[in-house]
Formats: C-alpha cells, structure tokens, sequence
C-alpha cells in the first residue's frame, strides 16, 4: 500500500478514534476528497480489524472509542523514569516492527532504538507463524539490541524478557501470570503476550538482535477467533483499568533495564525470577523433534537458556530452535 493511501487511512482513524459519529461528507471535506474516496477508505479501515458502523443520516462510528498511542505521552513517561527518548518512534501502519528494525540498522543506531505501532500488516510470530495485529487492539515493540558477544549471548535472551514482561504484568494486577519456555507469557493456559528475536551479523563477530514484543490488549473477538490457539488480552484481565501509553513506555524502560542487567551478568540473575513464573516446573512435557517425540519431567532452565527435561532418572538439555514443547505426558 502507497505511503499517502495509508496517511489517508490513519487521518480517517484519527477523526473516528473520539467515538462519535462523522458524516462522509465532513470526513471528505478534511481531508479534500471525494465521499466515495471515504468510503473507500473506511473499508481499509476494516481491514486492519477496527470495527466500523455506518448510520444512515449520522454518518461512520466506531464501536468503541480508540485509544491510540500518544509519542508525547509516552516519552513523558520514560523522562519520568530518566530513560532516552531521542530513540522511540511511533508508526501508526507498519509492515513488520522488526522489519523497521532492520531497516534502521543500515544507519548506526545505538541499543536500546524501539519502534511503535499501531498495526502491522505483515506482523510475524516465531516459525513464520502469522501475528494477528489489528489497528490499537495490542501493543507492538520492536527494539534493537547490540550484542558484543556475538549471536551466542541471544540464547537466553526471550527468557530473560519473558520474566521481565510477566513481572510487568503482574505489577499492573494481573493475577496467575505463567512463562512458557522459550518466549510466551500466558494466563490460565491462555497466552497474552509473545516475543520473536532475530538476528543479524556474524556468529562469531558482533552480532545484532532484534526483538519484537506484543502484548493483547483489547482483541476485537471476531478477529480473535483466527488465531490458532488460546488467548486473552489485558482489557479482560483488567477490566480496561490500564493506561496504554504508560504500558508502552513501563514495557520499554524495563527492557532496557533488563538487557543492561543480561549484558554483563547473562540470563543468571533471571533463573530464579523466571522459576516464580515457570508453568512447566516439575511438569510432564513432550519433546517433539522432527518426527521423533520425547518424554520426560521439566525442571526448570539452566544459564544458557537451555529447557532441563528429567528423563530416565538423566538430566537433559533441549534448545529453543532445535525442538517443539509441548505440554502433558
């Protein structure tokens, strides 16, 4: 889609977002085109999971009022916690948050550059997996991480961020937050944020990680009912008692802090605040590997991130990438 096609589609947005009703004619007069041109851009609209309806004689409305992210806000936030904010961005459409990363990388870029969006179209999960990313329903970061020990050090990298996002969570009130190894956070078996890390550079060279971070927040339910698994978002477990700009900026300052703390000292100092959330300690697992399937008891993860699965009175290790996991006997 052509860069002015999707500022027209966003402006639309902008103007609906206060939940009221706006005719075509007044949509059209802004903005300087045609009612059929609205209307048109309405359906787009709908395309990125917003739910519109159109009354005759009042015009377009959303169902609900949209709370989109606020850039000021979100930096007021992280000066308030002494964070940079020369390097956050905001994009209302994107295709991928971690492509924009790898875009900004042809540029020098200091660890720590994040972007925001409010939608992405070509939003991706871990195996190529499709992410579900409607427009203001969920939070959607991408962050640059330089790692000076080469593509090695990213081992524990998703399980030190999943312990960060679950300690989030649970500071904002959500109760029975679990991790699942290697990189979702779930409640009651229901998952409600995932992470996807990508790498670029050499594996014994600098290497340079990307790390893509969603959140559910308020999933519109008949977009919901495409995802292949169970979820829920932050607006049913907090009854939508949350600021959203807050999260954004709370998610980001504790990343940073997080991958600080993993630059020096590795995934140790998060063993033991990852095992407060572990879903699967002590737990029967199923290890899949290609056609071949293991059985045995997991305890826990070791300090390069490996999964420890009991098997045969053995303790062995298992690598995110090499394995599936799966729950029960």
């Amino acid at each position: 889609m052509k860069p002015q096609r999707i500022e027209r589609i966003v402006q639309v947005i902008e103007m609906l977002s206060d939940g009221q009703f706006h005719s075509g004619e007044a949509l059209g007069e802004k903005l300087h085109v045609s009612r059929t041109a609205i209307s048109q851009y309405i359906k787009d609209v709908q395309a990125l999971g917003i739910d519109v309806f159109r009354v005759t004689g009042k015009g377009y409305k959303f169902a609900n009022e949209l709370k989109l992210l606020d850039l000021e806000r979100v930096t007021n936030y992280l000066r308030a916690n002494d964070e940079n904010v020369e390097n956050v961005h905001l994009e209302r459409v994107i295709g991928s948050t971690n492509d924009f990363i790898k875009h900004a990388l042809n540029s020098p870029i200091d660890s720590g550059y994040a972007v925001f969006s409010e939608a992405q179209t070509e939003g991706r999960g871990r195996r190529g997996k499709r992410w579900i990313s409607p427009f203001g329903s969920n939070l959607y970061m991408s962050m640059y991480w330089r790692l000076e020990d080469g593509m090695g050090a990213a081992m524990g990298l998703s399980l030190a961020l999943g312990t960060v996002i679950a300690e989030l969570l649970s500071e904002l009130g959500v109760y029975d937050v679990e991790v699942k190894w290697p990189n979702d956070v779930i409640v009651d078996g229901k998952k409600v944020a995932g992470i996807l890390i990508e790498l670029e550079g050499q594996a014994l060279g600098v290497a340079h990680a990307i790390i893509g971070i969603g959140i559910n927040i308020q999933m519109p339910k008949w977009l919901g009912e495409q995802i292949d698994q169970p979820w829920t978002d932050l607006s049913t477990l907090l009854n939508n008692n949350f600021d959203r700009n807050q999260l954004a900026a709370l998610l980001l300052a504790k990343c940073r802090k997080a991958l600080k703390l993993y630059e020096g000292k590795g995934l140790k100092p998060f063993i033991s605040r990852w095992q407060k959330f572990d879903r699967l300690a002590l737990k029967p697992v199923r290890i899949i590997m290609g056609e071949k399937e293991l059985h045995g008891i997991a305890e826990g993860i070791d300090e390069s991130g490996a999964l420890l699965v009991k098997r045969d009175g053995k303790l062995e290790r298992f690598h995110a990438g090499e394995v599936s996991l799966r729950y029960g006997a």
